[in-house]
């Protein structure tokens, strides 16, 4: 069992906590290190990894926490995650290996400290920045200070933004530079892309990851998908 949860992207010791939350059910660390003989400090590191990935949760009781196991099925909510951001680089991927190599550029990008690269390349290009598959809640929930620093520079470079997000979506930014218009849930893709200049990039969430490519035929592809898109969206009311 540890090997095929290891295969679908648990670590060892991941599948190994995870394993013996199945068996005790709701129990302290202390009942883990017992089971599992593993060290209390590691313990704690493979839980917040299976709490990250929606495998495990937990309750406070008495002042002390108590862990159990997400039922074995939430694992094919995992696959489907994972194959869902497969195919949403998947266009992408493909048209990479029709280009001659010398002619792109892939970089990629980990963490906050990513995330800021590409929106200080965003704003050093000075062009129009389009972007589908938006949900600003999760910009405003995990970077809340990054983003008002951000559009703070993007209104006095003057840059514009078009962005497709999910209709229906409590939460927009109301910078004057971005024009949203909404697509319905069939058309909204979990993994965010966006293009500008020459550039196309996708953002995958969990880990946070950018995948930016530099290419002109690629990013002119995406642009008139990008203007298709545009056209068949609802208008902000």
């Amino acid at each position: 069992m540890e090997e095929v949860l290891q295969q679908i992207g648990l670590s060892k010791g991941e599948s190994k906590v995870y394993l013996a939350l199945l068996k005790l059910g709701t129990v302290t660390v202390a009942k883990l290190k017992e089971e599992t003989l593993l060290h209390r400090t590691t313990i704690y590191d493979f839980l917040e990894k299976l709490l990250n990935k929606g495998l495990a949760s937990y309750v406070i009781q008495g002042g002390l926490k108590y862990f159990q196991a997400a039922k074995p099925a939430k694992l094919f909510d995992l696959l489907k995650e994972k194959q869902e951001n497969l195919e949403g680089v998947l266009p992408e991927l493909e048209k990479i290996g029709q280009i001659k190599q010398e002619s792109i550029r892939v970089e990629v990008y980990r963490g906050i400290e990513g995330f800021k690269t590409l929106l200080n390349d965003i704003l050093q290009t000075k062009e129009r920045f389009d972007s589908i598959g938006i949900e600003e809640s999760k910009f405003q929930e995990k970077f809340p200070f990054v983003m008002t620093h951000y559009f703070k520079k993007e209104l006095k470079t003057g840059i514009k933004e078009r962005v497709l997000a999910r209709k229906g979506t409590k939460f927009v930014f109301t910078s004057p530079n971005i024009d949203y218009r909404y697509l319905p849930d069939e058309f909204f893709s979990p993994t965010l892309s966006g293009s500008y200049g020459n550039k196309v990039f996708n953002l995958i969430w969990d880990p946070l990851t950018i995948i930016l490519i530099e290419n002109k035929d690629l990013a002119t592809s995406w642009k008139k998908y990008f203007e298709f898109m545009w056209k068949k969206a609802e208008k902000r009311k």
